[in-house]
């Protein structure tokens, strides 16, 4: 136990020297702020050390110069020394920085008197007198250019736009001349070929006739008709050539995508086994966008059988009634059980990222959980709260959270009285491009007068994948008189994972995992261990190996693989 801990420790103090020892500059680099060296290294990425030893001034400064100019820099010198076999030394000086001697921004046309357009203009750092700097002036561009597509300015064109460097007066001369036209409007806007109410995909779009024409807008509106699934084509354009009184039509054609789809699909986890399943959906029922669906999964340990059926509103996407039900045969273990639930249920937006859904089900279940077994009614209403942020693809910092909280009475139809909470958060950092940090949390409660009248599927049990590594699924909980699992009224478990890239698509890590599924005192359990990570083409694939630091001796050991994505 002792060694394996002392190996993960290793595995998480030397993955990263080891990697960068393999890949560290070969060059450093001295003279230069921040920026500009980061700039220069991109440059001369592509030399090795015998190549930078061999180069000639020429070369040299004709690099440094690519690399420099940009800011403003045009007279660097740069000088190359070897320290030794593992170390060259580059030390550059940057020489006079290139004032913007001239500015001439001009914008004419309608936009002219824009304040949104002419603040843009304003807080540009292409004054007289400020340092050069091209990234300034290209964005400047963007900007304008930018400003005038997403405001209805079509006709908008740059007439002038030169950037005019003088180097032996370390001066520039900038000239941009934008004229805006006329701006254009929102016309009417129809849909052909459509099996679903005209009025539904009208009420998808995020524009008005006589708003401001902005291309931004149709792309968002392909994609929120897009993401409803009733299409298997899509085409979203504006008809210029119908232009009247400055106003475009936009012009929606859409292809059905078919009424009926069946899917086959299968799986291997080493907490279930394999698994196959059998799907059967309805992406829409009828011309009002309602869809239905239909699910039959199998593994050894557990069969399921689900039936959804959804009533969008008015808002499509995030808001919507639901209508569920699901059937549990589970046999694993200590437990066995049949349950069945009806589910009703009432889904909004909060936010950008945060969702709401209030629901009622009612559950019942045959069920025998150790020396325990009964038949148990439960009418529980209840509301969660999910979090996903859509545009964390982009981001260093990517989480989501889940939490809910349910309710039953023994006064109305319920057997018992149970107040369950339950919560999961899962955070991933990408500290760097070769580097990552995982870390989740999953926490539980049934506040109950006596845990026999808590049917096994509300119970919770600890281990497995995604849970306490190192044990076998749900093998950790409270134990009667006879040494079965009975399940538990708490539930605390948490993770951390440290992963790093060796090549391209292959990462290594090591992790560690604490929790436990209790009574009325927390017993941590830990399990840590070591993953290898292949982010292949068509699903992500992990493999880990864990010990059970606290688990039964000669069952310490276990393998874990995983398809899918980690977060």
């Amino acid at each position: 136990m002792v060694k394996l801990t002392h190996w993960v420790l290793f595995l998480f103090l030397i993955l990263p020297f080891s990697v960068y020892s393999a890949s560290a500059n070969k060059i450093s680099i001295s003279g230069l702020p921040e920026p500009l060296e980061k700039n220069l290294t991109y440059h001369l990425e592509s030399l090795d050390s015998d190549s930078m030893t061999k180069m000639g001034n020429v070369k040299l400064t004709k690099i440094v110069n690519e690399a420099l100019n940009p800011f403003g820099y045009y007279h660097p010198t740069a000088k190359l020394m070897r320290v030794d076999d593992k170390e060259i030394k580059l030390q550059v000086s940057t020489g006079p920085i290139t004032t913007i001697q001239e500015s001439d921004i001009i914008v004419s046309g309608q936009a002219s008197t824009n304040p949104e357009l002419l603040k843009i203009v304003e807080q540009s750092n292409l004054k007289q007198g400020q340092a050069l700097h091209h990234q300034e002036y290209d964005s400047l561009k963007s900007k304008i250019q930018s400003f005038a597509l997403s405001h209805g300015y079509l006709d908008g064109q740059f007439t002038m736009t030169r950037l005019e460097v003088i180097p032996s007066t370390n001066e520039a001369n900038i000239r941009i001349h934008f004229n805006s036209g006329e701006q254009y409007y929102f016309g009417d806007t129809s849909i052909s070929n459509s099996q679903i109410e005209d009025e539904r995909l009208v009420n998808l779009k995020d524009f008005e006739q006589g708003e401001p024409f902005d291309v931004v807008k149709l792309s968002e509106y392909q994609t929120s008709l897009s993401e409803t699934g009733w299409f298997s084509a899509i085409d979203v354009h504006p008809n210029y050539a119908s232009t009247a009184d400055l106003e475009v039509p936009v012009e929606v054609t859409v292809a059905p995508r078919s009424k009926n789809i069946v899917e086959v699909g299968g799986g291997y986890s080493s907490d279930m086994g394999v698994r196959v399943s059998l799907g059967w959906a309805q992406p829409w029922y009828n011309a009002r966008g309602h869809s239905f669906q239909s699910a039959v999964s199998v593994s050894q340990p557990e069969q399921s059988l689900l039936l959804g059926y959804k009533i969008p509103t008015r808002d499509i996407l995030n808001d919507y009634y639901g209508i569920k039900f699901e059937t549990t045969h589970l046999d694993y273990l200590d437990t066995l059980s049949l349950a069945s639930d009806l589910t009703f249920e009432k889904h909004w937006k909060l936010d950008n990222d945060w969702q709401s859904t209030v629901y009622v089900k009612f559950l019942y279940e045959d069920y025998q959980q150790a020396m325990d077994e009964g038949l148990s009614r439960l009418l529980m209403p209840g509301i969660s709260f999910s979090y996903v942020d859509k545009q964390q693809d982009n981001k260093r910092i990517k989480h989501k959270h889940i939490y809910a909280i349910e309710y039953s009475d023994s006064r109305v139809v319920s057997d018992t009285q149970i107040l369950r909470l339950t919560g999961e958060t899962a955070l991933s950092w990408a500290i760097s491009d070769n580097q990552r940090l995982n870390f989740r949390v999953s926490m539980g409660a049934n506040i109950s007068d006596d845990l026999s009248d808590i049917p096994s599927s509300l119970r919770f049990f600890a281990g497995g994948d995604g849970s306490l590594r190192g044990y076998d699924y749900e093998s950790i909980s409270p134990v009667d008189e006879n040494g079965e699992l009975k399940g538990a009224p708490y539930m605390l478990s948490s993770g951390f994972e440290y992963q790093h890239r060796i090549l391209d698509a292959f990462w290594i890590g090591g992790f560690v995992d604490v929790g436990d599924a209790f009574e009325s005192k927390f017993d941590a359990k830990v399990g840590t261990g070591l993953s290898v990570i292949w982010e292949s083409g068509f699903v992500p694939i992990k493999f880990d190996v864990a010990h059970g630091l606290d688990a039964d001796k000669g069952d310490q050991w276990k393998v874990y693989l995983s398809l899918g994505a980690q977060f």
